[in-house]
């Protein structure tokens, strides 16, 4: 069965097919070159992974009756430690970009692939997936031994959701939402244009509902760094200033990316002047993560 993302675009497709059909019956020709084809993701494995100063460590996270593959990247002279949650499309393998841009931070990774993705266990869900969040918390916070005044909590698009829960419900130093949603409702409006909503009901399911960043965000009182795309047609930038608008924090900043979208706004200048300034603000000892006292299996 299709997913309505799927669904989703090959109505437009159709839509546009129907609209333009006129056009396209002269001698409109529509160039296809190798760029168009061919998509490219640089993976990494911890038997691959190479960067000086820096150290990837595997484990497999119990998590109810599932095993959550987690990687923990530590480097020299870190000042605290993100638990980032990736997008709906995220892996671990395909985690380069991510790797790189926060590592040549002062800071140490932990991240995880969700349930159901890569090599960990069980089916995704979106309430598994909240305790799954809370899960690695507690495995960063008892068996890594990682203080919570040094632990940064950041989501991507659908992770946004784990990282506002998180915040909400375990203690942390601060709050990084990337290109994040409102609502799960307004992020499904978002994807479709209005023109294709005049024919299109979209039925959001139970589980779904109710899932709201707006409401998380004005009960937190945390430094908060919200991060969009402007042009990001997935997760509109209106939704990041909105939950801007909403915070109530005393220590918030909105970094718009010109000319970026959904993806890869790490690659741009201001995201890491952002992401420093958030540093300063939330973790400003020059403090070095600990060991782990204890781990989990490897």
């Amino acid at each position: 069965m299709p997913s309505p993302r799927t669904l989703l675009i090959g109505l437009l497709v159709l839509v546009a097919v129907g609209v333009g059909g006129a056009a396209l019956a002269g001698c409109t020709t529509i160039q296809i070159n190798e760029t168009d084809v061919f998509l490219p993701k640089p993976s990494i494995t911890p038997l691959t992974f190479e960067k000086d100063g820096v150290t990837l460590t595997e484990y497999y996270v119990e998590s109810d009756s599932v095993r959550l593959n987690a990687w923990h990247l530590e480097r020299q002279n870190a000042r605290g430690t993100v638990l980032f949650f990736g997008g709906n499309g995220f892996y671990l393998v395909q985690s380069r970009g991510y790797v790189e841009a926060l590592t040549d931070l002062p800071l140490n990774v932990l991240m995880f692939d969700y349930r159901g993705y890569g090599k960990s266990s069980g089916e995704p869900a979106v309430q598994a997936f909240k305790k799954d969040a809370l899960r690695m918390h507690a495995f960063a916070v008892d068996s890594l031994g990682i203080p919570p005044e040094e632990l940064i909590v950041h989501g991507h698009s659908l992770g946004t959701f784990m990282a506002s829960h998180t915040a909400s419900q375990r203690p942390v130093s601060a709050v990084v939402l990337e290109n994040p949603a409102t609502n799960v409702e307004d992020w499904i409006d978002g994807l479709a244009p209005w023109f294709v909503r005049l024919f299109v009901n979209f039925d959001v399911a139970e589980s779904l509902q109710g899932e709201s960043n707006v409401e998380a965000v004005r009960a937190l009182d945390l430094p908060l760094l919200i991060v969009a795309g402007e042009e990001d047609q997935v997760t509109r930038p209106e939704m990041a200033r909105e939950l801007f608008n909403a915070s109530s924090s005393a220590s918030k900043n909105l970094v718009v990316v010109d000319s970026m979208g959904h993806n890869h706004l790490y690659r741009d200048g201001t995201y890491r002047v952002g992401y420093e300034g958030l540093i300063d603000t939330a973790l400003p000892s020059m403090t070095k993560t600990p060991l782990p006292a204890e781990t989990a299996s490897e």
